[in-house]
């Protein structure tokens, strides 16, 4: 058995200003710390905003053999040597379900709480196992069709709603995506897809900070789990954004982000 790597470097740019509060942007699958640049440097340069790249992502590495929870904690204190030892996490789909965990790791570091059409994984074991093989077969996918033509087909699919009609975006997305690996994908699903990470739904409760949970109304799927979240989550809100699936903050960057810095005012002023 090859042991744990407890050397890996997490990979992250700080955008904004340097003491400015805390947002720990992570991004989906597929996805990069860069896919926040946009709206970070347009709507949030007031912020220190930490741009991750999640393992396997990005051009980064990604240790195979180390529990993700031991990855998480790596995160923590590479943050903390960095002089950053609070943040709220803003997660979209994947990062999101990254954010609930670390929320549950080290909950004393998050004051709050931002989730992108997310959820803290697959309630049953059953569901987990499901969905493992079926990761397999996109990966299948993904490796036969040649990761441009994957792209085109996964991103006109219904759960990304008109996307595929926003002919710059829909492009800039595909281009964007077509320099990941797929075998640092596929390992990336094994190591924290929604069929190999464990459920939190009965962690929810206990969640006390501020949550803020977002969708697209278009995203039927992603909506239904977070009004259960919302009923769940003590401190949680939910907004749904109209005309837009589910990376609406692809398709409405403006009206994410003001929901977004509305609920921010209201944490930091509350403080």
């Amino acid at each position: 058995m090859n042991p744990p790597d407890l050397k890996y470097v997490w990979e992250y740019t700080i955008e904004g200003k340097r003491e400015g509060y805390p947002l720990l942007w992570i991004h989906g699958f597929m996805g990069s710390g860069d896919d926040w640049l946009e709206i970070v440097n347009d709507q949030f340069s007031d912020y220190c905003n930490i741009l991750v790249n999640l393992p396997g992502h990005g051009g980064s590495g990604i240790p195979v053999h180390t529990p993700f929870k031991i990855l998480l904690a790596q995160l923590i204190n590479q943050l903390s040597e960095s002089g950053i030892d609070k943040y709220t996490p803003i997660g979209y789909s994947m990062g999101g379900r990254v954010g609930f965990h670390l929320q549950n790791l080290a909950p004393e570091r998050i004051p709050a709480l931002i989730f992108l059409s997310s959820a803290p994984g697959l309630k049953t074991t059953s569901g987990q196992d499901q969905r493992r093989i079926a990761d397999g077969i996109l990966m299948e996918r993904m490796e036969s069709l040649g990761i441009s033509t994957f792209l085109k087909e996964w991103y006109s699919s219904p759960l990304f709603g008109d996307i595929k009609n926003h002919s710059n975006l829909f492009e800039k997305l595909c281009q964007a995506r077509s320099g990941n690996e797929v075998e640092k994908l596929r390992q990336a699903l094994e190591l924290m897809g929604n069929g190999a990470l464990p459920s939190l739904w009965d962690e929810l409760v206990n969640i006390a900070a501020p949550t803020l949970l977002i969708t697209g109304k278009l995203d039927q799927k992603y909506f239904t789990l977070n009004q259960e979240i919302n009923k769940r989550v003590p401190e949680s809100i939910h907004h749904q954004i109209t005309d837009a699936g589910h990376a609406f903050h692809l398709e409405k960057p403006l009206e994410t982000a003001r929901i977004i810095r509305h609920f921010l005012r209201q944490i930091i002023e509350g403080e």
